[in-house]
């Protein structure tokens, strides 16, 4: 009499569903992620102060450029006083993507999220592209504002405005560095889970190195200044080409936000919410 020893292989059907539900599970926290950002009054608010903000100010800056003197109208540019301008602006959209985080903390809902998504992964991935999209396009729309309102006063109310592919190209590359910002500032709002904290630390990260790096004569100083997020931001939404290009400093601030999005991920799988 002889016995046969069978052996359970996985089915190829489980692993294609195994497969087949990764991205169900990043699909649906995408959804839910952009359901919680959209019902809250604060999106809409930090955007608009983002835009608001960044179109008087480039405007008051050009009619005290144009006011000063005739000479310094063709000085500067209408987009480079957007780009100024859009610094100050931008904190509504860094604060818009600290909220997106760190509120949960605050309010204790992080707990429903995480129990309706366990995958921590996804989470934060689904966070980071709700996010991403609305501090993207409010940084184009705002760059894009910002300079039309600036060019009629600086050409002295004739249009004035800058070539519409300067323009864009222009309003790309700002809402690019904004962008990647936010996803910065959001990494740091899982690490940190304090609004305060996270919000003080993006101010420190966005200011600090451009003034120092005005400050110092060290080279070695000046390049590690230029490597951080800061000085990032600044060279990519300007489009200078020292001491790196666009596409550089594009690739740097990207690889510093998925750093802090990858520590962020860990901090959220191994603490206690």
């Amino acid at each position: 009499m002889s016995s046969t020893t069978t052996y359970d292989t996985p089915r190829p059907e489980t692993s294609r569903r195994s497969r087949a539900r990764r991205p169900t599970v990043l699909a649906r926290a995408v959804h839910a992620e952009w359901t919680k950002l959209t019902s809250v009054r604060s999106t809409y608010g930090c955007l608009l102060a983002t835009v608001v903000a960044t179109a008087g100010l480039a405007a008051l800056l050009a009619w005290a450029v144009a006011a000063d003197s005739v000479e310094g109208r063709t000085a500067v540019t209408a987009f480079a006083l957007s780009n100024v301008a859009v610094g100050f602006g931008q904190f509504g959209l860094l604060t818009l993507a600290a909220l997106a985080m760190t509120s949960e903390f605050a309010s204790g809902s992080i707990r429903t999220t995480l129990a309706a998504t366990p995958a921590r992964w996804a989470v934060v991935v689904a966070k980071a592209v709700v996010i991403g999209v609305p501090v993207f396009v409010g940084g184009f729309v705002a760059t894009c504002l910002g300079t039309l309102a600036a060019a009629p006063i600086l050409s002295g109310g004739t249009s004035g405005a800058d070539d519409l592919g300067d323009l864009l190209a222009g309003s790309l590359r700002s809402a690019t560095s904004l962008g990647l910002t936010g996803l910065l500032v959001l990494g740091l709002g899982t690490v940190l889970r304090s609004t305060a904290g996270t919000i003080v630390t993006a101010v420190a990260l966005s200011f600090a190195p451009p003034i120092i790096g005005s400050m110092v004569s060290n080279r070695i100083v000046a390049s590690v200044l230029d490597h951080l997020p800061g000085g990032l931001a600044g060279g990519l939404s300007e489009g200078a080409r020292e001491p790196y290009a666009p596409v550089v400093a594009a690739l740097l601030l990207g690889a510093w936000a998925a750093a802090l999005l990858v520590l962020g991920t860990f901090t959220l799988s191994r603490r206690d919410t």
